[in-house]
């Protein structure tokens, strides 16, 4: 009897974590092919083979559906921004490769970026229950938290000035992202794509400039591999002190 309980629940958790699958994987095909706006918890039920009440089991609305794929999305980055072996290069190297990283998330995950960075308003993510709110924030602050560990490195060696490393992650990040998402936008009208990413390589080398100490000189930007020559590049999150 208690054999045929325990398989009895397993069997019923199972069925759960298929159905929330299930509504993720349908959520994310049609958030990708017509937005957020374009999107309805109807559609999302339909496409998964559900009833609409049924979404209602996991999700408690629509946006909850959508940060969660924004959060599948910004583990992504987080796993390929923990590729790189960031103790073991320069500080001008770390910043190429950063950069390198994200111009290459906005181009083989563009849905993703456009989600996570363009359509995932504080409003959306209000909308959702604390669990899926903290997922979200705490990715996307392990993010952000890459560049400004960087930024401390630069400061304790001397490369940069004294200066808020959120802050500056926060300004550096937001400038590469904004220019990504002009691409994404129509912008291509009046610069081609990759017009636009060499533009974030040399804004972002802009402000890196900026942020050195007074008389220091700048260094040249690192190929587009990364390997040494120095560089400067990066992506964004919103600034999230712990």
């Amino acid at each position: 009897m208690r054999g045929e309980m325990a398989g009895g629940a397993a069997g019923r958790q199972s069925r759960d974590k298929n159905r929330r699958e299930a509504f993720l994987e349908a959520a994310r095909r049609l958030f990708f092919d017509s937005g957020y706006r374009g999107t309805s918890i109807q559609q999302i039920a339909a496409e998964a083979g559900y009833s609409k009440r049924a979404v209602y089991l996991d999700y408690q609305n629509k946006d909850e559906l959508f940060i969660s794929v924004c959060a599948e999305g910004l583990a992504l980055l987080l796993a390929k921004l923990r590729e790189v072996p960031w103790q073991e290069i320069t500080v001008e190297s770390c910043v190429a490769r950063f950069l390198e990283v994200y111009i290459d998330f906005s181009r083989d995950h563009p849905e993703e970026f456009r989600m996570i960075f363009s359509e995932a308003t504080p409003a959306i993510i209000a909308n959702c229950s604390p669990p899926i709110r903290s997922r979200v924030a705490e990715l996307e602050r392990q993010c952000l938290e890459v560049v400004v560990r960087l930024i401390e490195r630069a400061v304790r060696e001397g490369i940069l000035q004294e200066i808020d490393p959120w802050e500056a992650a926060g300004i550096i990040v937001g400038s590469a992202t904004g220019i990504i998402l002009l691409s994404m936008g129509g912008s291509q009208t009046v610069f081609s794509r990759e017009t636009l990413e060499s533009l974030v390589t040399r804004a972002i080398w802009t402000l890196w400039r900026g942020l050195k100490p007074e008389g220091s000189g700048l260094a040249r930007p690192a190929n587009r591999r990364g390997h040494d020559r120095s560089a400067s590049h990066l992506p964004r999150s919103a600034r999230a002190h712990p």
